[in-house]
Formats: structure tokens, C-alpha cells, sequence
């Protein structure tokens, strides 16, 4: 009976050490990501910052000039406000308040269309790093990755930013 009991218990035990072998080989692989900083590290991002500066430097100094016309017509009113007439004060204050609606247009204009450029260079950036990090996660069989800065606790371990960043720069 003993010996019945013991190869019992040698059975369970080797069906358990196989069990969690078989467990083991079918868990999935997990790794971290930190987006935020591979974006920050990417170095088209430079690049891009500088094209999109360039492109809305002239928009950028025409608003300017805008601005200061209308501070220049602003200060003249205030100035010669007790010199002049009732109506050159009503021709004034109507020009001052077209050229700040001009001014706020523009300007509101300006900004979403330099958001829009800005979303578009950046959505290709984030593009480029997920192919990368999608080629590097089928070489190393990673079956899941999740972003470092949306989790609570990660083992640092688990992190492969430096390896996407070494392979964005290549």
C-alpha cells in the first residue's frame, strides 16, 4: 500500500512539474514601452520640428506685423483721443476693432492649421516607431507590449525602449 502511495504521489508530482513546463512554454511574452520617451528620442523628430518652423515662420511674422499695427493704431488713439473729433474717434475705434477681429482670426486660423501639420508630422512619426516596434516584437516573439506610462508598476526588465530606440537609430 505504501508503495502504491508513493508512485502516487511520483505520478502527481511529475504531472505537476509538466504542467507548469507546459504552462510556462504557452505563456505569453510581455514587454513595456515607454512612447513617450522613444518619440522624444526619435531623430527625425528634430527634422521635423525645424521643417514645421520654417514652414509657418513667414505666416508667423505677418501675424506679427499685424499685431504691431494694431498696437501702433492703439496707442495713436489713446494718445490723441482728447484732439480729435467725435467721428475721427468713431473711424479709430472701428478700425481698431476690424483689425483685432482680423488679428483674432488669423491668429486662431494660424494655430489650427500649424496643429493640424503638427498632428500629421507627428502621426508619421508614431507610425515609423509602431512598424519598428511591430518588427521587433515578431524577431523576439513578444506577444504583448504595453506603454510604460499608462501602467501602474512594470519590472524594468520587462522595458525594450533602449533596443526601439537603438533600432530607429540605424
Amino acid at each position: 500500500m505504501k508503495a502504491v502511495t508513493i508512485s502516487f504521489a511520483a505520478l502527481i508530482a511529475l504531472a505537476a512539474s509538466m504542467f507548469s513546463v507546459q504552462a510556462e512554454a504557452n505563456s505569453p511574452k510581455i514587454a513595456v514601452l515607454d512612447v513617450q520617451r522613444v518619440f522624444q528620442a526619435m531623430p527625425e523628430r528634430e527634422d521635423v520640428s525645424q521643417r514645421l518652423e520654417a514652414e509657418f515662420a513667414e505666416p508667423i511674422q505677418e501675424l506679427e506685423q499685424l499685431e504691431a499695427q494694431f498696437e501702433q493704431l492703439r496707442e495713436r488713439l489713446q494718445r490723441d483721443e482728447a484732439i480729435m473729433s467725435d467721428e475721427e474717434k468713431a473711424q479709430a475705434n472701428d478700425e481698431l476693432r476690424q483689425r483685432a477681429m482680423v488679428l483674432q482670426r488669423g491668429g486662431e486660423q494660424l494655430n489650427q492649421y500649424m496643429q493640424v501639420r503638427e498632428n500629421e508630422e507627428r502621426n508619421q512619426l508614431l507610425q515609423k516607431m509602431f512598424e519598428v516596434v511591430d518588427a521587433y516584437a515578431q524577431a523576439e516573439g513578444i506577444d504583448l507590449i504595453m506603454d510604460k506610462g499608462r501602467m501602474l508598476y512594470a519590472n524594468d526588465a520587462l522595458d525594450i525602449s533602449d533596443a526601439i530606440i537603438a533600432r530607429l537609430n540605424r
